[in-house]
């Protein structure tokens, strides 16, 4: 089977955009002279961000899912990301009692949409 290692975007404000990804848990580091990104999360997998000075086209991705260990943790990062704006959609009142992603859509410094999510299965309803 093989696994998903990674995924390359392009990104205008590397600084901007790894505080938001370390707010979403992933450790960070820079490379190539800082002209690069690595965002890791829990499961192994990167995003790896290079510096552009062109707004990326960010319309062919519909959304990266991130799913966290409990409902606690969502809530507690959505209020965090809400301080800062950029909820697109909060999905936790439908699932609250439904099976289904509870959770919430936000979009990245450039625009790239995340899903961040605990699954409510039907035993949890």
């Amino acid at each position: 089977m093989a696994l998903l290692e990674h995924v390359a975007f392009k990104a205008l404000d590397l600084d901007r955009t790894q505080a938001f990804y370390k707010t979403l848990g992933a450790e960070t580091s820079r490379h190539a002279g800082g002209k690069r990104l690595f965002a890791t999360f829990g499961s192994g997998t990167r995003l790896i961000f290079d510096h552009t000075t062109s707004p990326p086209d960010v319309s062919a991705l519909t959304y990266l899912g991130l799913e966290l260990e409990s409902f606690g943790e969502v809530d507690a990062l959505f209020a965090r990301l809400s301080e800062l704006g950029p909820i697109r959609r909060d999905m936790r009142e439908h699932y609250r009692h439904a099976t289904g992603p509870y959770g919430f859509l936000v979009a990245d410094p450039d625009g790239y949409v995340l899903k961040v999510f605990r699954y409510h299965t039907a035993e949890q309803v």
